[in-house]
């Protein structure tokens, strides 16, 4: 038996392996899951779209004052819509 060998012995005595490959599965925040199913939703995806088209309009221009907070809340408000119908039947 060769150093190898031992230290091969030595790493398989005590703990057994399979205890660390194991792993716990990762818990999935249902939140997270939800708004990505609301977004897909017919109105989320209009309000995204007047998001998008409004960002693309800004970033033509240099000098703007003009923001995009009414299309971002009203993308927001229409996922959190959504969101607040579909989480709580999640939810224990």
């Amino acid at each position: 038996m060769g150093l190898q060998d031992e230290e091969m012995l030595g790493s398989r005595s005590g703990e057994p392996e399979e205890e660390e490959e194991e792993e716990e599965a990762e818990l999935v925040d249902p939140l997270t899951t939800i708004r990505e199913q609301c977004e897909q939703t017919e109105k989320c995806v209009k309000a995204r779209e007047k998001l998008e088209l409004c960002d693309a309009r800004l970033s033509a221009r240099s000098r703007t004052q003009e923001e995009c907070t009414e299309e971002l809340f009203d993308f927001l408000h229409a996922r959190d819509h959504c969101v607040a119908h579909k989480l709580f039947k999640n939810l224990k």
